[in-house]
């Protein structure tokens, strides 16, 4: 390679949408540009650098040794500029907020206390998006992420925003007594959860009722939240879940939780790079969402002063 000819940062990029998505076609249309465009760029930064990058093999390609072995550092040095342009720049857009969050988060606490936000903000608008998923910021467009966890997140700072002890629910119907007993979850069918910190619980639960998985009755595996507390609620089986995301179908009678036990490692966190936090409309949305956030906490207060083992 000719040290005097610079390397084009838009076939980096190219290369870069490509390798991640392994696809021409999905980094054209990620780039809103054509195919062959993409296909293009690609053959003159492999030209310019005298080596292949990817192998075409009919409709798909993959990368070759050598692009496994470029890849990493090309993904680095785009998080390094998008962080850089951060702390350098003023913010590029501040009267919007991008946020994102667990689905259950956002459909059944977040969107319905939006409403005095929006009025205490009117010169703010807000951008939501629901994955199960958690990011590590690198090429997003996020200002925050509200996750639900031990606070633990590499190369990202987390603030502590609400304790949420999960519990384990079901339906009344499906009870002999007024409780959840350990012979109710021997017996009952029960609501896996693959989300952050349920997974968790439930082994957590399973040493103190003194129970082995294998000996559990499976049935339905959900990724969301709100997707087993619908199926606990429809009398699916015992589900577990976190207080806050039950406590007014509990108030209703529609479900009940075992008053032995409940989980309290996780909690809800707003998380970000740390100069994230500096932007002004950031501080805005934390500080109305942390007061928030303490009503909800007394709301359920006295539902958790019943459980004997918070643990």
């Amino acid at each position: 390679m000719n040290e005097t000819y610079p390397v084009p940062l838009n076939g980096l990029r190219y290369f870069f949408w490509a390798a991640k998505l392994e696809s021409f076609k999905l980094a054209a249309e990620k780039l809103n540009v054509s195919e062959a465009a993409v296909s293009q760029q690609i053959r003159n930064l492999e030209s310019l650098l005298g080596i292949q990058l990817f192998r075409r093999k009919h409709q798909r390609i993959e990368l070759t040794d050598k692009g496994h072995l470029f890849f990493p550092y090309i993904q680095t040095a785009f998080s390094n500029i998008h962080q850089g342009l951060n702390l350098v720049l003023d913010d590029p857009d501040p009267n919007r907020l991008t946020l994102t969050t667990m689905p259950s988060f956002a459909s059944h606490w977040l969107i319905s206390h939006l409403s005095s936000f929006n009025q205490r903000h009117p010169e703010l608008s807000i951008n939501m998006d629901t994955s199960v998923e958690q990011h590590n910021f690198e090429n997003s467009h996020y200002d925050i992420a509200i996750r639900f966890g031990q606070g633990h997140y590499p190369g990202l700072k987390s603030e502590l925003l609400m304790h949420d002890p999960v519990v384990m629910i079901c339906h009344p119907k499906l009870l002999n007594g007024p409780d959840i007993t350990r012979e109710d979850i021997m017996r009952l069918p029960v609501i896996r959860g693959t989300f952050e910190g349920v997974e968790s619980a439930l082994f957590s639960f399973m040493k103190f009722f003194d129970f082995k998985d294998e000996q559990l009755s499976k049935t339905l595996l959900f990724k969301d939240g709100s997707l087993g507390m619908e199926a606990a609620r429809s009398g699916q089986g015992i589900s577990f879940q976190r207080m806050s995301l039950v406590v007014e179908l509990v108030k209703s009678g529609e479900l009940v939780y075992a008053k032995d036990y409940a989980f309290k490692d996780y909690s809800f966190y707003a998380v970000a790079p740390e100069n994230h936090f500096k932007l002004k409309k950031v501080k805005s949305f934390l500080t109305w969402l942390k007061k928030e956030m303490r009503v909800t906490a007394k709301q359920i207060a006295p539902h958790l002063a019943k459980i004997d083992n918070l643990q």
